[in-house]
């Protein structure tokens, strides 16, 4: 369990290294729009905190049991996940990205992990909400949208 964790660690950390080296040269901002060096460098800034947060909670993790297999149940779920995920990506040229993505947060919090219908709906007008600000309001990209024009 501790060397895959550091294994990964690593892992993550070289090839968020790689994205950052590859992308350094591009502009990260480009007029009045991020530019092509804007996601990588926010992907490999993620994964590089997320490999050294592993790689800090491993050296401090005492519990040396193995991670077993998901059992019929866990499967279950992942396909669903899977499953969900994929009728999202089919869904946006249909529906457009804002009602795809309110359903799959509906999908996830209601049918998977079995939330409350109140705090369902306020986590995913959240997320949503945050979704919409950042990349349409603030970044100005404008997201698929689909025949309400939304």
């Amino acid at each position: 369990m501790r060397r895959t964790n550091v294994i990964a660690a690593l892992a993550l950390l070289a090839l968020s290294i790689g994205v950052l080296a590859g992308t350094w040269e591009l502009p990260y901002w480009a007029d009045f729009a991020p530019g092509s060096a804007f996601a990588p460098f926010w992907v490999a800034a993620i994964g590089s905190a997320l490999a050294l947060a592993l790689l800090v909670a491993t050296a401090f993790d005492d519990n040396r049991e193995p991670h077993s297999f998901p059992d019929r149940h866990g499967m279950a779920r992942v396909g669903a996940l899977v499953g969900g995920l994929w009728l999202m990506v089919l869904l946006i040229p249909l529906v457009g990205f804002i009602p795809a993505a309110s359903l799959f947060c509906l999908f996830l919090l209601l049918g998977l992990e079995r939330r409350p219908l109140g705090a369902s709906l306020f986590a995913t007008t959240l997320i949503i909400g945050l979704v919409y600000g950042v990349f349409v309001a603030w970044l100005g990209i404008a997201l698929p949208a689909g025949p309400l024009g939304i």
